[in-house]
C-alpha cells in the first residue's frame, strides 16, 4: 500500500502549531498509512516580514522535494488555501485539495483599504498570533500577491468548507468558484465564522472521506 502524504498549510498569521494543525496532527496519528506534515511558513518574525505568496509556494515545493514526498494531498486554511491551489496548479502533482475558509484569490491590500499608505511607508504592522506581537509586513507582499488576484482553475478535485458568517473571506467567493467548476469543486457551507474551530469533527470527516479516500 502506497503511503499517503497529507500536508497542512496554515493561514496568514498562524503557524504549524495552530489549532487546526494540532488537531489534524493528533488525529492522523491513528492512521498508519498516512504521513502528516504541517509547514511553518514563518519560523521567525523576519520570515514573516519578507513573506510573499510566491515565496510560500516555493517553500512548499522545496519541502516536498527535500523529503521526496509522493501521493500528496493538501489541506489549506485561509491564505494557506491560496498557496495550496496555486502550488497544485503550477506543479500538477497533488491528488486533491481540502480548502478551509479559503482565500481563492489575493485581496489583502484591498481588504485592508490601505494599499497606498502601505506602499508609501514600505511596510505595515500586522499582529501575528503565533508570535503574539505586531510585525512589519513589507509592501513586496502586496506587489507579489497581485499576481494571484484571479483564481486559477481547479487543478484537481477540491472540497471547500466555508462558514456563512465569515467576515474575513466572504463565502460568496467560494460559492462562485464552486458554481463555475461544478465537476471538480464541492462546497460545504456551515454556520460558522472564519476560524471554523466549531467544525473540527466535520473537517476530520472530510479529511478521511475526501482527502484520504
Amino acid at each position: 500500500m502506497t503511503r499517503k502524504t497529507l500536508i497542512f498549510l496554515h493561514g496568514f498569521v498562524s503557524s504549524d502549531q495552530g489549532f487546526k494543525a494540532q488537531f489534524l496532527r493528533q488525529q492522523c496519528e491513528t492512521l498508519p498509512d498516512v504521513a502528516f506534515h504541517a509547514i511553518n511558513f514563518n519560523p521567525t518574525p523576519r520570515d514573516f516580514e519578507f513573506m510573499t505568496v510566491t515565496g510560500m509556494i516555493n517553500r512548499l515545493r522545496q519541502y516536498i522535494l527535500d523529503r521526496k514526498l509522493g501521493n500528496v494531498r493538501l489541506i489549506g486554511s485561509s491564505m494557506g488555501a491560496l498557496v495550496a491551489l496555486n502550488y497544485a496548479y503550477r506543479y500538477q502533482d497533488v491528488q486533491n485539495l481540502l480548502l478551509l475558509a479559503p482565500a481563492l484569490a489575493y485581496r489583502f491590500g484591498v481588504q485592508r483599504g490601505e494599499a497606498k499608505n502601505w506602499q508609501t511607508a514600505g511596510a505595515t504592522p500586522v499582529f501575528h498570533y503565533a508570535f503574539e506581537k505586531e510585525i512589519p509586513l513589507r509592501y513586496e507582499f502586496e506587489l507579489d500577491g497581485l499576481k494571484y488576484a484571479d483564481p486559477v482553475p481547479p487543478p484537481a478535485k477540491i472540497m471547500i468548507v466555508h462558514g456563512r458568517s465569515d467576515d474575513i473571506l466572504p463565502i460568496q467567493n467560494s460559492r462562485s468558484y464552486a458554481a463555475a467548476h461544478p465537476n471538480l469543486v464541492q462546497l460545504i457551507e456551515v454556520n460558522g465564522d472564519h476560524r471554523l474551530n466549531d467544525h473540527l469533527d466535520l473537517i476530520w470527516q472530510q479529511t478521511k472521506t475526501f482527502s484520504l479516500a
